[in-house]
């Protein structure tokens, strides 16, 4: 079987009537949990609920009191990855990756018995975080808050405020 191409794609739906159409999106939409996340985000007349449902999530991993760092860095890469499948918008992509750092940015602060992987994650995230920020236009809108996130992270150990300095050096 061939891979299935755009251009494929566009031919099936232009051959296929309205109703058929609909029947396989609700088809989608009752199979598929991403289906069902994106149009809930789309569909919403506020603000993305499915991005304030993963920024909860971020937070409360954040807040457990004796987290395994390991598998709460994974568990959080996992959340972002899930939340990619289902966003369609960069911006919020970027939101939630630079609320990560926030939340990961005031656990260290909380305490600071934390290992150089931890802060590693933090600043590898902040760093997609500001190039999806700056190749979509978005730095006036995330500026306060990166320079915020860089001045609070002046608390932390490994230069990490240092390093994020370079890293936003253009926003």
């Amino acid at each position: 079987m061939s891979k299935l191409t755009k251009k494929a794609l566009l031919k099936h739906l232009d051959k296929s009537d309205k109703e058929d159409i609909i029947k396989e999106i609700v088809t989608l939409f009752d199979k598929f949990k991403n289906v069902k996340e994106f149009y809930a985000a789309e569909l919403s007349d506020s603000a993305n609920p499915i991005l304030e449902k993963y920024k909860k999530k971020i937070r409360e991993a954040y807040l457990l009191m004796n987290p395994k760092e390991r598998s709460t860095n994974m568990n959080l890469n996992r959340l972002i990855t899930e939340f990619k499948k289902v966003s369609i918008y960069d911006r919020e992509l970027a939101d939630l990756m630079l609320y990560r750092v926030e939340c990961g940015v005031a656990a260290f602060r909380r305490n600071d018995k934390r290992t150089v992987t931890f802060y590693n994650c933090i600043l590898s995230t902040f760093e997609e975080a500001v190039k999806l920020i700056e190749s979509g236009g978005y730095a006036e809108e995330f500026r306060q808050r990166i320079r915020k996130v860089i001045k609070d992270a002046e608390a932390g150990k490994y230069e990490i405020a240092e390093s994020m300095s370079d890293i936003a050096l253009e926003i």
